[in-house]
């Protein structure tokens, strides 16, 4: 049990309620946050055991639990907790105070996790943006596991995902370097405000009306950092689909990292910094909406803008860092909204060739739909708007259960063994209701779809190869564009002849 005095146990209970909001008195241990925990069978202490060592002020007991190393961050605990208590905030506000602190786990997951948070973070601060192939060396380097995904590796590099004279020059880096380092060291500093107190609550999806675009506009653009290099298929294929849609995308100019997995699973205040930089130069460059095609990217941007319109402490230190006032004009959608967006004649049609006898598992992971209330885009449980659209371009989606489950996100490097189990679980409810192929709106989702499957069809012997597409590439492949010149032949599990045939 925890060694420190009451003082520190008040202290770090302090700090968790000030970081989350919770008021921990009002868990009364259901236990529907472990039951839906797609890592909780991994964990020492499952999310409903993290909340009772709160309660009974056992915090470092928590702090030192495997648990937190093997969290996924899906806020599945979150959105299903009855008592509308930010589980997952505690989880990363504990990892968080245990980095600081140094009263951690001695498990190898701790360690595999801990060095590519640590790979992650000193390349975005360096960079300004991620540098794939130098966070895996570094990565390499940290765990000296030298020959995992050796293979991948070669094959990204042969197709051009990888190219180890990106950043030759610069070019493929923030130029306001010094903005990305005081980022960085404000980040070390407490946060700017309590957390609002969350009290318990009915959850209720309430849509918001879909965004007012249409064809002719020209909208922003923030590719995020893994569309330049693993995910450029996904690139390729949402700017040729604008095309199509009569889109017109723009950079934001000198966009950086958001900080992805890594920077909101140590650092609130610099999860929120990073993003906050592309608010307040998308405001600048004069965006009402800007385009960011992954999930993981729109959410923090979603999340952060939140943030900058509730806090003018977080908006005075933005504009002390970039020059730049945040006015929160710029709105980041994904491109399921960008798509819900448009008229539905206007999209039937330009669809030239349907995606007839498609038969398509519409996954939309965690972060597309939760945090609810920010999000806004669909039900967090049972979502449906890929699916209308899916079945708009001639496909056939599927009814099943595992749309919204985590595929293991960022962890896809770490803790490879947890990312095969989920996503095998996930394939095998798919393929189970008819599916032949998966569709998604992520990278990350992609890649452990994807680049993971081999593995663990040989390990588990009992799915079937199943292709992943991004919605975009579907979108202009129904619109006209030819399969190869939308990239499709660059995934890991065969996905060409599927469409070639239509």
């Amino acid at each position: 049990m925890s060694t420190i005095d009451l003082t520190g146990k008040d202290s770090l209970r302090h700090q968790l309620e000030e970081s989350t909001g919770n008021n921990y008195h009002c868990c009364y241990q259901c236990g529907k946050c472990t039951a839906g925990c797609p890592a909780g069978a991994f964990m020492d202490n499952p999310p409903a055991r993290i909340m009772r060592l709160v309660q009974a002020g056992a915090i470092e007991e928590a702090m030192r639990s495997d648990s937190l190393w093997y969290c996924v961050g899906c806020q599945t605990c979150t959105a299903r907790c009855p008592q509308n208590m930010d589980i997952a905030g505690t989880m990363d506000t504990l990892r968080s105070i245990a980095i600081e602190k140094d009263i951690v786990s001695e498990d190898r997951s701790k360690k595999l996790v801990a060095a590519f948070h640590t790979s992650f973070l000193n390349n975005v601060r360096k960079y300004g943006r991620l540098q794939e192939l130098s966070l895996v060396n570094s990565y390499k380097l940290r765990t000296k596991t030298f020959m995992q995904d050796a293979g991948s590796g070669v094959k990204m590099i042969m197709q051009g995902k990888i190219n180890p004279m990106h950043n030759i020059g610069g070019k493929a880096s923030v130029k306001a370097k010094d903005q990305i380092e005081k980022i960085f060291e404000a980040a070390l500093k407490h946060s700017h405000h309590p957390a609002p107190k969350r009290r318990p609550v009915k959850k209720e999806f309430a849509p918001r009306a879909p965004f007012s675009i249409r064809p002719g506009m020209t909208i922003g653009y923030y590719p995020g950092c893994s569309l330049s290099g693993t995910a450029m298929e996904y690139d390729v294929s949402v700017r040729k689909m604008c095309s199509l849609l009569d889109i017109n995308l723009q950079d934001i100019k000198d966009w950086n990292c958001c900080g992805a997995t890594s920077a909101h699973a140590t650092n609130h205040k610099l999860a929120i910094l990073l993003p906050a930089r592309n608010q307040a130069l998308a405001d600048d460059q004069g965006f009402d909406y800007v385009l960011a095609p992954c999930a993981a990217c729109q959410n923090r941007q979603v999340t952060t803008r939140l943030s900058l319109k509730e806090s003018p402490e977080l908006r005075a230190e933005i504009r002390s860092i970039t020059g730049i006032e945040p006015t929160c004009r710029a709105e980041f959608i994904g491109v399921s909204q960008l798509l819900e967006s448009l008229d539905p004649e206007e999209l039937s049609k330009r669809v030239k060739k349907p995606l007839e006898k498609l038969n398509l598992a519409c996954y939309y992971g965690c972060l597309l739909v939760r945090p609810m209330e920010a999000m806004g885009f669909d039900d967090q449980e049972n979502p449906r708007k890929m699916e209308s659209l899916v079945a708009a371009l001639g496909a056939n989606p599927v009814e099943w259960a595992f749309k919204t489950e985590c595929c293991g996100a960022g962890l896809t490097l770490a803790q490879q063994p947890l990312v095969e189990e989920l996503t095998h679980e996930i394939a095998k409810n798919a393929s189970l209701n008819g599916a032949d192929a998966f569709v998604v709106a992520c990278p990350l989702c992609h890649a452990n779809l994807d680049m993971r499957q081999e593995n663990m069809r040989k390990r588990f012997g009992d799915v079937k190869p199943m292709p992943v597409y991004y919605i975009s590439e579907l979108v202009a492949i129904a619109c006209g564009a030819d399969p190869a010149e939308v990239a499709v032949g660059k995934h890991f599990v065969p996905a060409l002849d599927m469409v070639s045939k239509l």
